[in-house]
């Protein structure tokens, strides 16, 4: 399980602070990132709507998630690293596959 000092980079995020992000050091967190499955696919990126993702620990092993499916962590980060998001609007997506208003 993650502990706390593990979403700092992402806590910082989310207050507007630009922590660094390094390629080769993922960082736990929530997140939006355009999506690629299915018909989305063939949608240019920018036309490609936004799904929720998470990047946690596991131990020592960091796992990661986009809209519910596990993806490893390299195909992962630092792409999620761009958007930020709040742990609730990450549950609100996750409950309803579309976002609240004000993070649309």
């Amino acid at each position: 399980m993650s502990s706390q000092n593990d979403f700092d980079w992402w806590l910082k995020s989310i207050r507007g602070e630009k922590p660094p992000i390094h390629e080769s050091e993922p960082q736990c967190g929530y997140f939006k990132v355009r999506d690629r499955r299915g018909l989305n696919k063939d949608l240019a990126p920018i036309k490609r709507p936004f799904v929720a993702a998470a990047i946690w620990k596991d131990g020592d092993e960091f796992k990661a998630e986009v809209a519910g499916s596990p993806v490893h962590i390299d195909h992962a980060w630092p792409y999620l690293a761009k958007y930020p998001i709040t742990y609730e609007d990450y549950q609100f997506w996750h409950l309803n596959e579309r976002w609240p208003e004000k993070a649309a």
